[in-house]
């Protein structure tokens, strides 16, 4: 039996795959791929998960791959791939000419909010502009037991 939940099984199955179609798709090439790397930060807002021999809940944090920026006096802030380019997705989708000082809130954007599975088929749906397997080092490297 596996030490992991089903649930993070999947998690850990989309995120490679999204990982690998944002790659061959273009959208990670400002990204250096030596500078990706797996860490367990989001918090699965479903249920806790008891363990095998104990009547103690856990909480269970999904793998994700991050990227880390530096800034000048040497802070450095970790931010998940796939969510940031989602984020940047829906606000690049935003038309400027709506904006509007009075509106309240934020104009809405063209980019649906999408669920995992949602963005798969939508990044399947694209055009392939990288050919090449470097990304595949990321995926393979992952620390964290299946």
């Amino acid at each position: 039996m596996a030490t992991n939940p089903k649930v993070k099984r999947l998690w850990i199955k989309q995120e490679k795959q999204i990982v690998k179609l944002l790659y061959q798709k273009g959208f990670l090439k400002d990204f250096k791929v030596e500078d990706l790397y797996w860490a367990e930060y989001h918090w699965y807002n479903g249920k806790k998960y008891k363990s095998k021999n104990s009547k103690y809940s856990y909480p269970v944090y999904m793998p994700e791959v991050h990227y880390m920026t530096t800034d000048y006096w040497g802070e450095s802030d970790e931010y998940s791939i796939v969510s940031t380019i989602k984020e940047h997705l829906w606000w690049e989708h935003i038309d400027p000419k709506v904006w509007d000082m009075e509106l309240r809130g934020y104009p809405p954007s063209k980019f649906k909010i999408m669920t995992r599975s949602q963005f798969i088929k939508y990044l399947k749906k694209m055009p392939t502009k990288v050919n090449n397997n470097k990304i595949k080092k990321v995926l393979k490297t992952q620390s964290i037991d299946e």
